[in-house]
């Protein structure tokens, strides 16, 4: 199969695995050929990615750490909390929230990760400004939870912060009404009222949701930096819980590859200037694609992130994902074949074009991380 982004799929198109939409409801069954209408409607269903028949890659499978449909399912409870808790909010009467629908998504995406992740993690974004409350925390959760587990964080603890990282926004319920979703930059003032969301967030869970301590406190934590440059207590290094560390890391990698109407107030001033640095390589400059997310973490390891989580998690992530095209520096253009996961930026490629972009008659197999291939790197990622 060959994964591409859904502005590149065109009629004809083979569906190799079936699309869903971000709240696990069925859209295109598996071997569906896509046609105009379809194509035209991804963009509006905020469909991200999508597979591919290639018989060029048919052995390349690229299943999901965590199936759609149970993401989908964990993104509609979601909405049903945060809507009731802005209407508790609101109203201003003491309500108690209902969190056992997510709290059993949580230990379904636990069991799915044991004894052995089944899946391929991958860093995916949410391209749906309008649903990206709701989908957003459930990126976030699945690779928390796949970091978590590989820290060495038994059950409860992996619960505890399943639940936080799904629980991270909440406190966004007591910000004034549209703040958090207008577009354009915002003032010095409303950033400001914006980072009190963590602590407002920490508090609703306490006060209506009957969760761990240690879930309010990452929660509460979550947007502390390594560098004591984070908010809202300024802590440093240790002083933050180990659980808000590994959502420090997550929320900031998938907040980098989802659209959002404004950036400043979530995201540390390092990561915008990321993201603009990479705008003349990108269709939407407010975004980065996979791979240069996970350089940005990379490249603050021990500034804003813990630098022995970011070791998790770059050998646990594949920095180019099974299933995606892309270019040498010597010209050639292949598929990814293997993520080769824990070698960064090193993964086998089945070359497909040589460097005058003719196909092959027959394809082959080069692994990045070999000694001798080590003089050729991914220039471009193309169709992703």
């Amino acid at each position: 199969m060959r994964r591409i982004s859904a502005k590149y799929a065109k009629p004809t198109m083979l569906l190799g695995r079936a699309l869903y939409d971000a709240f696990g409801r069925l859209l295109l069954k598996e071997g569906t050929r896509l046609s105009a209408p379809q194509v035209a409607n991804l963009e509006e269903l905020g469909v991200g990615e999508l597979f591919i028949m290639d018989k060029r890659v048919d052995d390349v499978t690229a299943w999901p750490l965590i199936t759609p449909e149970l993401e989908g399912s964990i993104a509609a409870s979601l909405k049903q909390v945060l809507q009731k808790t802005q209407s508790i909010i609101s109203s201003g009467k003491a309500q108690m929230l209902d969190l056992s629908g997510i709290r059993q998504g949580v230990f379904e995406m636990v069991q799915q990760l044991f004894p052995v992740a089944m899946g391929e993690p991958v860093v995916v974004g949410c391209h749906s400004i309008k649903d990206y409350d709701f989908v957003h925390p459930v990126k976030v959760t699945s690779l928390s939870l796949l970091i978590g587990k590989a820290a060495g964080l038994g059950q409860t603890e992996l619960i505890n912060l399943g639940m936080a990282a799904l629980l991270q926004n909440i406190g966004y319920a007591a910000l004034p009404q549209g703040l958090i979703d207008r577009e354009g930059p915002l003032s010095d003032s409303e950033v400001q009222a914006v980072q009190k969301h963590a602590v407002y967030g920490a508090e609703i869970v306490k006060r209506y949701g009957q969760v761990a301590q240690e879930t309010a406190l990452i929660i509460q934590q979550h947007h502390e930096r390594w560098n004591g440059s984070g908010y809202p207590a300024g802590l440093r290094n240790r002083n933050i819980c180990h659980g808000a560390r590994i959502l420090g890391i997550t929320d900031s990698v998938v907040a980098l590859v989802s659209k959002r109407p404004h950036r400043g107030c979530i995201l540390p001033k390092e990561a915008e200037e990321f993201v603009n640095a990479f705008s003349g390589d990108l269709d939407d400059a407010d975004f980065l694609r996979p791979h240069q997310a996970m350089e940005f973490i990379v490249a603050y390891s021990g500034e804003l992130f813990d630098p022995d989580l970011v070791k998790i998690f770059t050998r646990q992530l594949p920095t180019y994902p099974s299933g995606i095209m892309v270019k040498l520096n010597t010209g050639e253009v292949g598929i990814i074949s293997n993520a080769n996961c824990g070698y960064f930026s090193r993964p086998k490629v089945r070359i497909c074009y040589d460097s005058e972009m003719r196909e092959l008659d027959k394809c082959y197999d080069i692994n990045l991380a070999d000694v001798e291939h080590q003089r050729k790197l991914i220039t471009q990622v193309m169709e992703y």
